[in-house]
Protein backbone atom coordinates (compact mmCIF):
# COMPACT_ATOMS: atom_id res chain seq x y z
CA UNK A 1 0.00 0.00 0.00
CA UNK A 2 1.89 3.42 -1.05
CA UNK A 3 0.54 7.33 -1.20
CA UNK A 4 1.89 9.85 -2.69
CA UNK A 5 0.62 13.20 -1.01
CA UNK A 6 1.19 16.17 -3.08
CA UNK A 7 1.01 19.82 -1.85
CA UNK A 8 1.46 22.74 -3.81
CA UNK A 9 2.48 25.23 -1.07
CA UNK A 10 1.46 29.16 -2.12
CA UNK A 11 3.99 31.74 -1.86
CA UNK A 12 4.56 33.33 1.30
CA UNK A 13 3.43 29.58 3.09
CA UNK A 14 5.82 26.81 4.33
CA UNK A 15 5.86 23.78 5.95
CA UNK A 16 9.06 22.24 5.91
CA UNK A 17 8.85 23.03 9.98
CA UNK A 18 6.60 20.86 10.18
CA UNK A 19 8.45 17.96 8.83
CA UNK A 20 10.42 16.87 12.53
CA UNK A 21 6.83 16.87 13.83
CA UNK A 22 5.43 14.54 11.34
CA UNK A 23 9.07 12.33 11.38
CA UNK A 24 8.49 12.03 15.27
CA UNK A 25 4.93 11.33 15.58
CA UNK A 26 5.72 8.59 12.46
CA UNK A 27 8.71 7.39 14.88
CA UNK A 28 6.00 6.56 17.52
CA UNK A 29 3.07 5.64 15.83
CA UNK A 30 2.03 2.48 13.86
CA UNK A 31 4.84 0.22 13.05
CA UNK A 32 2.84 -1.22 9.85
CA UNK A 33 4.10 2.33 8.49
CA UNK A 34 7.37 0.89 6.27
CA UNK A 35 8.71 4.04 4.74
CA UNK A 36 8.05 7.74 5.45
CA UNK A 37 9.43 11.03 3.92
CA UNK A 38 9.42 14.69 2.75
CA UNK A 39 10.76 15.23 -0.91
CA UNK A 40 10.34 18.54 -2.49
CA UNK A 41 10.47 20.66 -5.87
CA UNK A 42 10.43 24.17 -5.85
CA UNK A 43 7.81 25.68 -3.70
CA UNK A 44 5.86 21.88 -4.09
CA UNK A 45 6.31 19.24 -1.27
CA UNK A 46 5.82 15.42 -1.89
CA UNK A 47 5.26 13.23 0.69
CA UNK A 48 6.24 9.27 0.13
CA UNK A 49 4.43 7.10 2.17
CA UNK A 50 4.28 3.33 2.42
CA UNK A 51 1.84 0.84 4.44
CA UNK A 52 1.16 -2.59 4.92
CA UNK A 53 -2.08 -2.35 4.44
CA UNK A 54 -4.91 0.44 4.00
CA UNK A 55 -5.56 -0.04 8.12
CA UNK A 56 -2.25 1.21 8.53
CA UNK A 57 -3.00 3.84 6.26
CA UNK A 58 -6.07 4.86 8.79
CA UNK A 59 -4.05 4.31 11.73
CA UNK A 60 -1.43 7.10 10.54
CA UNK A 61 -4.68 9.06 9.34
CA UNK A 62 -5.40 9.57 12.83
CA UNK A 63 -1.89 10.15 13.98
CA UNK A 64 -1.08 12.86 12.45
CA UNK A 65 -4.56 14.42 12.04
CA UNK A 66 -3.88 17.29 14.34
CA UNK A 67 -0.94 18.22 12.71
CA UNK A 68 -2.23 17.86 8.83
CA UNK A 69 -5.09 19.89 9.93
CA UNK A 70 -3.34 23.12 10.56
CA UNK A 71 -0.83 22.49 7.35
CA UNK A 72 -4.24 22.56 5.59
CA UNK A 73 -5.44 25.96 7.60
CA UNK A 74 -2.22 27.46 6.30
CA UNK A 75 -1.68 26.31 2.54
CA UNK A 76 -5.22 25.51 2.03
CA UNK A 77 -6.92 22.20 0.98
CA UNK A 78 -7.35 22.53 -2.80
CA UNK A 79 -3.42 22.30 -2.76
CA UNK A 80 -3.12 18.92 -1.50
CA UNK A 81 -3.50 16.21 -3.87
CA UNK A 82 -3.55 12.55 -3.14
CA UNK A 83 -2.39 9.37 -4.64
CA UNK A 84 -2.69 6.12 -3.21
CA UNK A 85 -2.02 2.56 -4.89
CA UNK A 86 -3.22 -0.71 -3.39
CA UNK A 87 -5.37 -3.88 -3.55
CA UNK A 88 -9.09 -2.58 -4.52
CA UNK A 89 -9.70 -4.51 -1.04
CA UNK A 90 -7.72 -1.83 0.84
CA UNK A 91 -8.34 0.98 -1.95
CA UNK A 92 -12.17 -0.04 -1.15
CA UNK A 93 -11.78 1.00 2.91
CA UNK A 94 -9.81 4.11 1.91
CA UNK A 95 -12.10 5.35 -0.49
CA UNK A 96 -14.23 6.90 1.97
CA UNK A 97 -11.98 8.89 3.84
CA UNK A 98 -9.85 10.04 0.77
CA UNK A 99 -12.65 10.66 -1.72
CA UNK A 100 -13.28 14.39 0.00
CA UNK A 101 -9.89 15.12 -0.68
CA UNK A 102 -10.32 14.00 -4.56
CA UNK A 103 -7.75 10.99 -4.37
CA UNK A 104 -6.91 9.29 -7.22
CA UNK A 105 -7.13 5.35 -6.81
CA UNK A 106 -4.65 3.20 -8.19
CA UNK A 107 -5.36 -0.54 -8.37
CA UNK A 108 -2.56 -2.44 -7.78
CA UNK A 109 -2.15 -5.37 -10.02
CA UNK A 110 -2.13 -9.24 -8.41
CA UNK A 111 1.87 -9.44 -10.47
CA UNK A 112 3.32 -6.71 -8.10
CA UNK A 113 6.01 -7.55 -5.51
CA UNK A 114 8.36 -6.67 -2.74
CA UNK A 115 11.82 -8.09 -3.93
CA UNK A 116 13.83 -7.31 -0.59
CA UNK A 117 13.60 -7.37 3.11
CA UNK A 118 12.53 -4.46 5.22
CA UNK A 119 15.46 -2.11 5.61
CA UNK A 120 16.13 0.15 8.96
CA UNK A 121 16.75 3.51 9.49
CA UNK A 122 17.66 6.42 7.66
CA UNK A 123 15.38 5.94 3.83
CA UNK A 124 17.83 7.10 1.22
CA UNK A 125 16.02 4.82 -1.55
CA UNK A 126 14.79 6.16 -4.80
CA UNK A 127 11.35 5.64 -6.34
CA UNK A 128 10.33 5.96 -10.03
CA UNK A 129 6.96 5.99 -10.54
CA UNK A 130 5.98 6.21 -14.19
CA UNK A 131 2.42 6.95 -15.94
CA UNK A 132 1.42 5.60 -18.90
CA UNK A 133 -1.93 7.15 -20.26
CA UNK A 134 -3.74 4.67 -22.79
CA UNK A 135 -5.43 5.06 -25.69
CA UNK A 136 -8.67 3.14 -24.65
CA UNK A 137 -8.55 0.48 -28.30
CA UNK A 138 -4.95 -0.44 -26.80
CA UNK A 139 -6.10 -0.47 -22.96
CA UNK A 140 -5.72 -4.15 -22.77
CA UNK A 141 -2.89 -5.29 -24.70
CA UNK A 142 -0.83 -3.16 -22.94
CA UNK A 143 -2.25 -4.57 -19.72
CA UNK A 144 -1.40 -8.14 -21.35
CA UNK A 145 2.22 -6.79 -21.17
CA UNK A 146 2.40 -6.76 -17.55
CA UNK A 147 4.03 -10.42 -17.27
CA UNK A 148 6.47 -9.94 -19.67
CA UNK A 149 7.83 -6.83 -17.43
CA UNK A 150 7.74 -8.98 -14.21
CA UNK A 151 9.63 -11.19 -15.47
CA UNK A 152 12.43 -9.73 -17.43
CA UNK A 153 12.94 -7.23 -14.12
CA UNK A 154 12.92 -10.48 -11.50
CA UNK A 155 15.04 -12.00 -14.00
CA UNK A 156 17.36 -9.06 -15.11
CA UNK A 157 20.70 -7.62 -13.47
CA UNK A 158 19.03 -4.89 -11.78
CA UNK A 159 17.20 -6.96 -9.61
CA UNK A 160 19.58 -7.29 -7.19
CA UNK A 161 18.96 -3.38 -6.56
CA UNK A 162 15.30 -3.71 -6.33
CA UNK A 163 13.32 -2.95 -3.69
CA UNK A 164 9.24 -3.52 -4.86
CA UNK A 165 7.93 -3.22 -8.54
CA UNK A 166 4.33 -3.07 -9.82
CA UNK A 167 1.94 -2.11 -11.93
CA UNK A 168 -1.64 -0.70 -11.36
CA UNK A 169 -4.43 1.29 -13.25
CA UNK A 170 -6.71 3.72 -13.04
CA UNK A 171 -9.19 3.84 -15.85
CA UNK A 172 -6.83 4.05 -18.59
CA UNK A 173 -4.04 5.53 -16.93
CA UNK A 174 -1.09 2.77 -16.02
CA UNK A 175 1.08 3.45 -13.42
CA UNK A 176 4.30 1.83 -12.22
CA UNK A 177 5.64 1.64 -8.66
CA UNK A 178 9.67 1.03 -8.82
CA UNK A 179 11.86 1.30 -5.52
CA UNK A 180 15.55 1.39 -5.74
CA UNK A 181 18.74 0.57 -3.49
CA UNK A 182 20.27 3.58 -5.38
CA UNK A 183 20.60 5.71 -9.06
CA UNK A 184 22.74 2.64 -10.29
CA UNK A 185 19.94 0.13 -9.73
CA UNK A 186 17.56 2.30 -11.34
CA UNK A 187 19.88 2.60 -14.85
CA UNK A 188 20.37 -1.11 -14.73
CA UNK A 189 16.98 -2.07 -14.85
CA UNK A 190 16.15 0.23 -17.36
CA UNK A 191 18.53 -1.93 -19.84
CA UNK A 192 16.52 -4.82 -18.45
CA UNK A 193 13.36 -3.81 -20.19
CA UNK A 194 14.60 -1.43 -22.71
CA UNK A 195 13.79 -3.33 -25.81
CA UNK A 196 10.27 -4.30 -23.98
CA UNK A 197 9.36 -0.93 -23.72
CA UNK A 198 9.97 -0.28 -27.61
CA UNK A 199 6.25 -0.99 -28.33
CA UNK A 200 4.34 0.58 -24.96
CA UNK A 201 5.98 4.05 -25.66
CA UNK A 202 4.76 3.63 -29.21
CA UNK A 203 1.12 2.84 -28.27
CA UNK A 204 1.51 6.01 -25.93
CA UNK A 205 3.18 8.42 -28.19
CA UNK A 206 4.90 11.63 -27.70
CA UNK A 207 3.75 13.01 -24.35
CA UNK A 208 1.56 10.10 -23.06
CA UNK A 209 4.11 9.67 -20.34
CA UNK A 210 4.54 11.30 -17.37
CA UNK A 211 7.50 10.35 -15.15
CA UNK A 212 8.11 11.56 -11.44
CA UNK A 213 12.04 10.69 -9.59
CA UNK A 214 12.65 10.53 -5.95
CA UNK A 215 14.74 9.95 -4.16
CA UNK A 216 18.58 12.07 -2.39
CA UNK A 217 19.68 14.58 -4.67
CA UNK A 218 23.23 12.33 -4.95
CA UNK A 219 21.47 9.92 -6.48
CA UNK A 220 18.96 11.95 -8.49
CA UNK A 221 22.24 13.85 -10.09
CA UNK A 222 22.97 10.25 -11.55
CA UNK A 223 19.99 9.80 -13.19
CA UNK A 224 19.35 13.37 -14.59
CA UNK A 225 21.57 12.57 -17.73
CA UNK A 226 19.51 9.65 -18.35
CA UNK A 227 16.10 10.28 -17.35
CA UNK A 228 16.03 14.50 -17.66
CA UNK A 229 15.25 14.28 -21.76
CA UNK A 230 12.44 11.47 -21.19
CA UNK A 231 10.77 14.62 -19.40
CA UNK A 232 11.19 13.30 -15.89
CA UNK A 233 10.55 15.44 -12.96
CA UNK A 234 12.68 15.34 -9.70
CA UNK A 235 12.00 15.20 -6.32
CA UNK A 236 14.70 15.87 -4.16
CA UNK A 237 14.46 13.47 -0.91
CA UNK A 238 14.93 15.30 2.83
CA UNK A 239 17.70 13.61 4.69
CA UNK A 240 14.83 12.81 7.95
CA UNK A 241 13.07 10.13 5.67
CA UNK A 242 13.03 7.02 7.62
CA UNK A 243 12.21 3.30 7.32
CA UNK A 244 9.54 2.64 10.22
Amino acid sequence: MSMAVVFDVPEGKEFKSKFGELYNLVKGGTADCLYYGFATLGNKVICREGYTDGKAVLQHMKEVKSTLEGILAEVGKDKMKILCMGTQADLDLLSPHLSSYGARMINLDSGAFWESGRPQGADTHVTVLPEFIVPEDRFQDFVDGFPKFYAATKAGAGAAGMLYYGFGTEGTSVFCREGYKNAESVLQHGRDVKDLLEEPMKVVGAGGMKLNVLGPKSELDKLRPVLESRGAIFWELDDGALWR
